[in-house]
Formats: structure tokens, sequence, C-alpha cells
């Protein structure tokens, strides 16, 4: 999705007035916030008094929830006067603002828009999301152990995506527009220009952040996974994963969904629902027939989507190095290992 190039300098928001700011927002828009710690970090809608997440890393749950929810009705449909009637649903229309998603985030959303709003076939539900929703970020100061979004090509303070990003400073925020959107935004709330000592402040916080991030080879992955389609390594690789997905679940770039039907005789609702390609059923063939019988096949579509086919077709990976994955799979299953072992693949 373009953004228009920003047209301000910084500016400073206090951390006490945090609380009144974000009951201002709320007044003139749906508002998500991060917030929680630890399993429970998540965004969640705007309550008074809800306490912004400044924890270490992204949230445990992803910005991608609010914009491609986990279940939604694409139409109803019922009969009337002896014919078939469909009633699509509605696009959300309204003013839209998330508060605190972590540039990882941001950039995940960059990457789930080629797939969303192709332009032979763009989704409306998420577009119309999308295309409402103002995304103010928050810089990382501090990774989590899982985190690798340089080594994919991110930024604890990366820009990508967002419309106002977040410094956090000593004892408040260092605000910067990035798009003109944001800055019409800034200007609305009435901040205090930033002075240049904030500015190198901010620079320090991005700088120490990148310095704490795990370095993983995935330059040149995309080249070294061209016609190993069936080579030997992906033999081992799966060999740890129990096909539980949740890997997939928690990842802000993966898209997967199955489309079902429920209701009565004459009425019903069609739903679109998360699904997952690490699961069993995903690829079975009415005929019984499933192209991905194992988890070595199952394993091996995750790792190519996201480092071979998206970037064939995008020009860069599909994943964000947000770490969620290393820190939920129950085998310690780490994807940077994975990454780090295709790296010596030989034809």
């Amino acid at each position: 999705m373009r953004r228009g190039e920003a047209a301000v300098a910084g500016v400073i928001l206090e951390h006490s007035e945090l609380n009144r700011i974000l009951a201002h927002v709320a007044g003139q828009a749906r508002l998500w916030v991060a917030t929680g710690e630890g399993e429970e970090a998540a965004f969640l809608p705007y309550r008074p008094g809800i306490p912004l997440r400044r924890g270490p890393g992204p949230t445990r749950r992803t910005a991608k929830e609010i914009f491609f929810p986990r279940t939604e009705a694409l139409f109803t449909f019922h009969e009337a006067d002896g014919k078939p009637r469909l009633e699509p649903a509605k696009v959300d229309d309204g003013p839209l603002v998330v508060f605190g998603l972590r540039p990882c985030d941001a950039r995940a959303l960059c990457l789930l828009d080629p797939v969303f709003e192709d332009p032979l076939w763009p989704d409306r539900l998420y577009g119309g999301r999308r295309a409402r929703a103002i995304l103010v970020g928050m810089a990382c100061s501090q990774p989590s152990r899982a985190c690798f979004c340089t080594s994919v090509g991110g930024d604890p303070a990366g820009e990508e995506g967002l419309d106002v990003i977040l410094v956090a400073l000593d004892d408040a925020y260092l605000a910067r527009a990035t798009t003109d959107r944001g800055a019409e935004w800034l200007e609305g709330l009435g901040f205090s220009p930033a002075p240049p000592e904030a500015e190198a402040a901010a620079a320090r916080v991005a700088e120490t952040a990148r310095r704490a991030l795990a370095a993983v080879p995935a330059d040149g992955l995309k080249e070294r996974l061209d016609g190993r389609f069936e080579h030997p390594v992906w033999d081992r690789l799966h060999e740890r994963c129990l096909g539980c997905a949740a890997c997939t679940y928690l990842c802000p770039t993966c898209h997967c969904f199955d489309i079902v039907d429920e209701g009565g005789p004459g009425e019903g609702v069609r739903l679109r629902n998360w699904d997952s390609c690490m699961f069993a059923l995903f690829t079975l063939h009415a005929s019984g027939h499933n192209p991905r019988m194992t988890g070595k096949e199952r394993m091996r579509q995750r790792i190519m989507h996201k480092f071979n086919y998206y970037p064939e077709r995008q020009g860069r990976p599909a994943c964000v190095g947000c770490g969620r994955c290393v820190e939920i799979c129950p085998v310690n299953l780490d994807l940077r290992q994975v990454i780090a072992e295709l790296e010596g693949v030989e034809a």
C-alpha cells in the first residue's frame, strides 16, 4: 500500500500525556492498542486506562488479526421469492488507528498487501481496513532473544508501512511522521517540536537495538533453494516437527485460509477461517490423495514459500524476523537454525 512522504519533523510525546492522547484518539476512531506482556501481549480494542506495552520484542499475537481476522463472514445467503439472494459482508468504513505495533509487524502487512490487494482480485474486506488505517509504530529499543529482523531486510526502527513511529526515550517518546497522513494526524494532537538532543538520543536507541539482534545467514537463500526441491536436507529438517501449526498461526505473514458454509435449509453464511499448510488435512483431496502426505512435504512447503516462492514473485522473503515461531515452538525447532543449515545446501 503506497503512502506519501512525511512533511514534518519529530515531536515530543510525554509519558504522562499518553492516556489522555489515547482517549482523545479513541473518541475519533476505532483504536487498537498493543498491550500486555509475555504470552498475553496482543492488540486489543482501546479501553480507558489500558496499559501500552513496552516489553522487549513484538507482541505474541500479531496486528495481522486486525486486518485479516481469524474468522470472518464473506457473505450471507438466503432464499427470497423462490430465488437465492446473497448479501456481501459490509466493508468497515470508519477511521482506524493501530497504536504500538513494532516495525516488523508493519512490514509484515506490506508483505500481505500484494496477496490481498492483487489488482485482478482485490479483497475488499482486507483492503477496506488497510485503506482507512493509520499505523502508529513503536521502535524496538530492546529486541527479544529470538528477533532477527535485520537479517531479512528489516530494522528495529524501520519505518516501512508506518504512518508514525515512536521511539521511547527516558521520560518521553520521540514521535516522527513517516507519511503525509501521519503528519496530519500528529499535527492534530498538538505536540511540542522535538529538540535536537531527542533526535540524537533516538538514533542511539536504534543503534543499540541493532547490535542486540541475532545474525542469520539469510542473504541469497532464495538462490540456494532454487532446484533443491528434492534435496535430502528435507528428510531431516522436519523430524522434530509436531505439525501443531503454532508457528504459522503466530506468523504475521502467513495467510492460508479455508472457506466453509454454515447454516440450515434456505439460509446460511460463508466464512473465511485461518488454516495452515502444516496441517495434514490442508491439501487432502476429495479423492483421498494428499500431495503433502508427511511432515517432510509440509515443512518444505513452509520454508520454500517464505524463502523461495514469495521472493520469486515479490522480490523479498515472506519473513520479517519477528522470532515468534522460534519462541512458540514446543520442540524448539528454531527457524534461524533451519536457515543456517540451508546455507550449506549444495546440489
